[in-house]
């Protein structure tokens, strides 16, 4: 699987949502894994861009995650 970049927005192509949008932000200062933030139009989640949330313990559990999501994610190009 192809490495996944954090700090970029993804729009998940085959997305339950419309305009699933994804970002991954690792946070080894606090909880020391990594939260992957959802939204989409309409999302009203407790985040910024009104997005939910999951948490991950480990790069390792973060490509499973990603594995198991089965999404198909087209990355920004970083700035």
């Amino acid at each position: 699987m192809n490495e996944i970049p954090l700090e970029v927005q993804g729009k998940v192509l085959n997305a339950p949502y419309p305009n699933m949008t994804v970002l991954v932000r690792h946070d080894p200062e606090q909880t020391g894994g990594y939260f992957i933030f959802q939204w989409w139009d309409g999302s009203n989640g407790p985040n910024e861009h009104s997005a939910f949330d999951d948490w991950v313990e480990s790069a390792e559990d973060l490509q499973q995650y990603f594995t198991e999501s089965g999404w198909t994610v087209e990355w920004e190009k970083p700035q």
